[in-house]
């Protein structure tokens, strides 16, 4: 099913942090990108027990380069909050779902990276410089930010992050902070000798959860370059973050593809051949009849698979056929970015496969073995059960035209094109 829905203000962007990666830069970055700053106020400011705040923005030279710098006033004295407090006043703020879901999952994140170094669970975890209103304006207002963008897909460059000391609340402590490092556990990062704090902890929870690593393969068009500055001056100047906003991104790699003929074979054992080769990883397996010599019909069949399956695909191939031979070629792909959901109908929760076209079209279809559990569960019609499928597909993407995409939703393994195992 598709739609001709308005096309989100923004629809991909690339985050380059190696000059800095901080809340208040990022933040900066999405109003520079169009989003309102006085709309992400309003409802940053729909927190209860919050107190007062502006956001300034303004536009400075840095390192030559027109940049966005914001920050966030306060008058009030600096809190240090629970992660308990802060999810009871997001809770409790009244803010969309779409918004209020990825701010406290960074909240989360970063509270449990708090509580991993002090040995406490997260809801006990005391948030300093996290806690004070600057701070729960950033993480708020960059989801708030975002959905005003119309929540756009976002990748992230690798992480630079420097060195020296900072003063916190729990004193001097090493760059890069303890919150950051535990935070970027499993990231590929790079320190570099700048006696500066490249990465606050607020910075890498919001690209932790908002955004996904770079592909090398990714293939995008560059359409504007933001910069935004940050407020803290240090040798070299401040920190620099840089946003691409992209077009047309398609994910671009190879794929394996393993090609033989048949003709002297049981086709039973054709099925038994497919289901065992998606078993050792294969991504599509079909077959196509043939006329081979001698006038004989036969089969061809043909695998796409990761290269790093092709020596154990080739083996079950050989055991389970008569071949003597195969066609081992590696082909350039490209793919759309694609995603299941479950949608509910009466006759339980459907699988929806969803893809994003290069235009930020979206449009989806029911997942055939889904549909088909559902008909026999219920005793009803397999189409009965796909029409529903689809009222409740459309319901759903009119949802992600307003709100954006739950990150948390099952994706589908993208392996390559063809059908899911």
């Amino acid at each position: 099913m598709k739609t001709n829905s308005k096309k989100a203000k923004v629809n991909t962007l690339i985050i380059d942090p190696a000059g800095g990666m901080s809340g208040d830069m990022f933040l900066g970055c999405l109003f520079e990108l169009g989003a309102d700053p006085d709309k992400v106020s309003g409802i940053v400011a729909s927190l209860p027990r919050l107190d007062p705040f502006e956001i300034v923005t303004e536009r400075v030279i840095s390192r030559g380069i027109v940049t966005k710098r914001t920050r966030v006033v306060c008058d009030s004295r600096p809190w240090a909050r629970h992660f308990s407090d802060i999810l009871s006043m997001i809770k409790e703020s009244g803010i969309e779902d779409s918004i209020t879901g990825p701010a406290i999952e960074i909240f989360r994140v970063i509270a449990e990276a708090e509580g991993k170094i002090h040995g406490k669970k997260p809801e006990h975890v005391h948030f300093h410089e996290v806690g004070a209103v600057d701070s729960i304006v950033d993480i708020v207002g960059a989801v708030a930010a975002l959905s005003l963008l119309g929540f756009p897909k976002i990748y992230r460059r690798r992480f630079r992050l420097g060195s020296g000391t900072i003063s916190i609340a729990h004193g001097v402590l090493p760059v890069p902070a303890p919150a950051t490092l535990e935070i970027l556990k499993g990231e590929e990062v790079t320190m570099i000798e700048r006696n500066a704090e490249m990465v606050t902890p607020t910075g890498a929870a919001l690209l932790k959860v908002l955004s996904e690593p770079l592909p090398s393969s990714l293939s995008f068009r560059p359409k504007r370059v933001i910069y935004s500055s940050g407020t803290r001056d240090y040798n070299g100047g401040p920190g620099l973050l840089r946003v691409i906003e992209a077009d047309k991104v398609i994910s671009q790699g190879e794929i394996t593809v393993i090609r033989t003929t048949v003709d002297d074979m049981n086709p039973e054992i054709l099925q038994y051949l497919r289901e065992r080769l998606f078993e050792l990883g294969a991504v599509e397996v079909y077959f196509t009849g043939v006329m081979m010599k001698k006038g004989r019909p036969g089969i061809k069949l043909t695998v796409l698979c990761p290269d790093d399956t092709k020596d154990d695909i080739s083996l079950a191939i050989f055991r389970e056929t008569t071949t003597f031979g195969l066609r081992i070629t590696n082909e350039k792909r490209i793919e759309l970015d694609r995603w299941i959901e479950p949608v509910s109908t009466s006759y339980g929760d459907i699988e929806i496969k969803f893809r994003e076209l290069p235009d930020g079209l979206v449009d989806f279809s029911p997942e055939y073995e889904s549909c088909k559990k559902a008909a026999f569960n219920h005793g009803a019609p397999l189409e009965s059960v796909y029409r529903e499928a689809r009222i409740s597909g459309m319901d759903r993407l009119k949802y992600l035209e307003r709100f954006g995409r739950d990150k948390n939703k099952k994706q589908e393994q993208s392996d390559g094109p063809g059908e899911k195992k």
